[in-house]
C-alpha cells in the first residue's frame, strides 16, 4: 500500500512538472524584444484585463507562439496588430485607439473631473 501511494505521488509530481511549459523564445534578441513589447499591449481574449505577457491560459500561449512565428517570418508590428484587430476587434489592444468612435472613452474621465471640481467649488462657498 505504501508503494502504491508513493507511486501515485511520484506520478502526480511528474505530471505537474510537465503541465507547465515555458514559451519558446526567439533566438534573435531584437525580435524577442519586439514580441515582448507586443505581448504587453495585446490583451488575452479570454482573460479579463490581462495582457498576453501576464496570462497563463492556453490561448495566450498559442497567441504568443503565433506572434513569434509571424515576427520570424518578417511581419511588422503594425501588420500583426492589424491582423489581430481584424480577428478580435479594437478591444484586443490594452489602450483603445483614439478615433471618433472612442472619443467617449477618452473624454468621460475629464468630464467627470470637471463636474467634480464644479460641484466641490459650488458647495464649499
Amino acid at each position: 500500500m505504501k508503494a502504491v501511494v508513493s507511486l501515485l505521488f511520484i506520478l502526480m509530481f511528474h505530471l505537474s512538472i510537465n503541465a507547465f511549459t515555458l514559451d519558446d523564445k526567439l533566438i534573435d534578441k531584437s525580435m524577442e524584444k519586439r514580441a515582448t513589447n507586443l505581448f504587453e499591449i495585446i490583451k488575452c481574449p479570454i482573460c479579463s484585463g490581462e495582457s498576453l505577457s501576464e496570462s497563463e491560459s492556453k490561448i495566450a500561449h498559442d497567441m504568443r507562439k503565433t506572434i513569434r512565428k509571424k515576427i520570424s517570418n518578417g511581419h511588422t508590428d503594425e501588420q500583426i496588430i492589424s491582423e489581430l484587430k481584424n480577428s478580435y476587434g479594437d478591444s484586443i489592444i490594452i489602450v483603445p485607439p483614439v478615433k471618433s468612435s472612442t472619443y467617449v472613452l477618452w473624454f468621460i474621465p475629464l468630464i467627470i473631473l470637471l463636474i467634480g471640481c464644479f460641484l466641490i467649488r459650488k458647495y464649499t462657498k
